[in-house]
Order: structure tokens, then sequence, then C-alpha cells
């Protein structure tokens, strides 16, 4: 009987779990430790939207939901008076017109396969149909998210965006129903080509060039896309200093922090939305610009319906949201263009929110 001890030879594998047949083995009798949580990896923060909807107005039915009386003149004017006290006499003139707006429909359908729920009645880790539900709501303020920043006009069934709302009528000619050349007092602000507001001095002179476009009324806040935001940073930081005083002791837990997690000018935040369009920027006035839903489907689900008499075993429901962004005087605000040296190149775009045309787990809903 030799003296000598048996080994086990173990196929290399990554870490603790061997390769090979061994490997598929021990594959085929263990359960995977599986973390009960789905980690998102596609989506974006959406701080604007997020405002508007914090902030969001209810709207009824009727036609053009969404209608406000805005007044474009003056009704009476002032003239000097003398010894005899003459004055021209008042004539009624009409300054008052409707901007009418109509409400939005988003929606996003969900699919619910029969056999999914027989697969998940029993050893679930996930539920499916409660990742897809969640799924579909995130979805929904992405593509709102999206939609704020893009050119509506033209888009009747999209979302009346920022762009529309501060346009000077080059590319909204217009707005709410009432055209900006013939209502000149309808016209938002647009600044192409900025390229100095990349910088403090820059984005100062911008807000006062826009309060006083908007009648001596600041904007409330500026928003921009993260990478022009980051320049403006560096221009915060070059000017930054440190100082210490002498014999001061620092302990181990002792932080120096550089930097800003929010930026302001002239007491106005500057804050960054990665929906935003590199090389854009936009100043808003909140009093006047809000984001309306509707009394009826502000977040609404249909429920599930059967498609049982189109020959399928699966149920299908609809995500459905009635609103429509709206700004109830285009001057308020502005829409900047044109910024310059982006904090780093190639900052990918906003994910695409796009339908599948294809129904749902890659097979067709018939």
């Amino acid at each position: 009987m030799s003296g000598s001890l048996t080994t086990f030879q173990t196929p290399i594998a990554n870490g603790i779990t061997p390769g090979g047949p061994l490997g598929g083995q021990i594959a085929a009798i263990t359960r995977r430790a599986v973390i009960p949580t789905v980690f998102v990896q596609c989506y974006q923060a959406h701080p604007v939207l997020s405002m508007l909807m914090s902030n969001a107005q209810m709207a009824k039915g009727g036609v053009n939901q969404i209608t406000i009386p805005v007044q474009g003149g003056s009704f009476v004017s002032f003239s000097w008076g003398g010894f005899a006290g003459a004055f021209d006499m008042p004539e009624d003139t009409q300054q008052i017109q409707n901007a009418q707006f109509n409400l939005k429909l988003g929606m996003v359908p969900i699919g619910f396969f029969g056999m999914e729920a027989i697969l998940q009645s029993s050893e679930v880790i996930i539920p499916k149909l409660r990742a897809v539900t969640s799924d579909a709501a995130v979805v929904m303020k992405q593509a709102l998210a999206q939609a704020l920043y893009q050119q509506s006009y033209g888009q009747p069934l999209a979302l009346d965006s920022l762009s529309a709302a501060y346009d000077l009528g080059g590319n909204s000619p217009v707005y709410g129903g009432i055209n900006r050349t013939s209502n000149a007092f309808w016209q938002g602000q647009f600044y192409p080509n900025q390229a100095s507001i990349s910088n403090r001095v820059g984005v100062a002179n911008l807000l006062v060039r826009v309060m006083s476009g908007a009648g001596g009324e600041a904007a409330d806040f500026m928003v921009m896309n993260p990478a022009n935001w980051a320049t403006l940073m560096s221009d915060f930081m070059s000017a930054e200093n440190f100082q210490t005083t002498p014999r001061s002791i620092y302990n181990r837990d002792d932080v120096v922090n550089a930097g800003f997690r929010a930026i302001r000018v002239l007491d106005t935040p500057i804050f960054p939305d990665p929906f935003c369009p590199i090389g854009e920027a936009y100043a808003i006035n909140s009093r006047y610009i809000a984001l309306y839903l509707s009394q009826s489907i502000p977040f609404s689900f249909s429920g599930f319906q059967s498609l049982v008499p189109q020959g399928q075993i699966a149920d299908i429901g609809v995500l459905i949201s009635a609103l429509n962004l709206v700004c109830a005087k285009p001057s308020s605000g502005a829409h900047i263009t044109g910024l310059m040296a982006p904090g780093w190149p190639g900052s990918p775009p906003p994910p695409p929110v796009v339908a599948n045309p294809t129904g749902f787990a890659g097979e067709p809903l018939v």
C-alpha cells in the first residue's frame, strides 16, 4: 500500500467555480445565488422634469383644455395736460386674446404572456411583470424629459417644448394659436452663438439681458448640459483660494473641498440636466411656465385586457398620461445656443426612447 496522498485536479475557471465537466456537474445540482434586485443601467436623471412635475397644474376637459387669456397691449393711454385740463378721448381697443393649448397623449403599452404567469408561479426571484410595469413609468418620464428640449413645432402630437416656448418665431412661428409675426409681444428670447457664457461674466451678462427682455423680471434658474456646466464650474474653481491661520492643526478626518455642487450667478441657480443638448442652455422663470396634467388621466393604467379574441393567450395594458408644457409669457425666459468648449468631448446623448415594434420580450403580440 502506497503512502502517497490522493489529490483532486480542479479545472481552472473564474474564481472558486470550476470549469469543464466538473463545473457543469456542480452547476446542474446547485442553485444560483441571485441578488433579488434589478439594477437599471440605461436611464438618466431628469431634474427639470422633476421640478415641473412637483409643481404641476391640473387641466380639465373641453376643447383647448388649457386656455390662457393674454394681454398684448394697453387699453388706455397717457397724456400731459395744460391749464384747460384737455385730454384725448379714450378708445375701446381689443388687446386680449386667448392662447390655446391642447393636452398631448403619451402612452407606454405593457404586455403580459399567459405562459409567463405559469413559469413565475413559483421559484420566482424577481416578478417579471413588476419589473416591466416599473420600467414603463421610467420610460414615460424619460420620453417626457427628452421632449422638453426637442423642436416640437410641426409635431402636433408631441409635447410643446421649451424651445417652442422661448422662440422668437423663426422656428416656432405660431405658439398657442397666436402668430408671433403679427403679435410681437408673444415672441420669446432666443440667443444663438453665445460662446461667451462659458464663464461667470458671460453668464451674468446674459442673465441681465434676459431680465431686460422680460421687462425687468429675472429668471428663477438656468439649466444646461453637464458638459457645459463643468466648463462653467472650472471658471469658478480658477478663482478659488484656501486660507489657513498660523498654528492651525488639521486632524486626519478634516477634508479640503474644492468646487461646488451648485452654482449661482447673480443669485440665480444654474444646474445641469443630462437631457439638455450640448451647447444649449435655458433661462427659465417658473412663474410663467407649468406642466399641465389631465385631471382624468395624469398617469393612469388602463388595466390588462385579454388578447384571446386575437388568437393569443396574453394580456396587454397601457400606461397613459395626458399633459402639456405651457408658457404664459414667452418673453420671460430664453433659449441660448452656441455654448463652446464643453468640459469633455463626445458626451453621450440621452438614451433613445423608442417603441419596440415587435411587441415585448422579442415576440410579437398578434
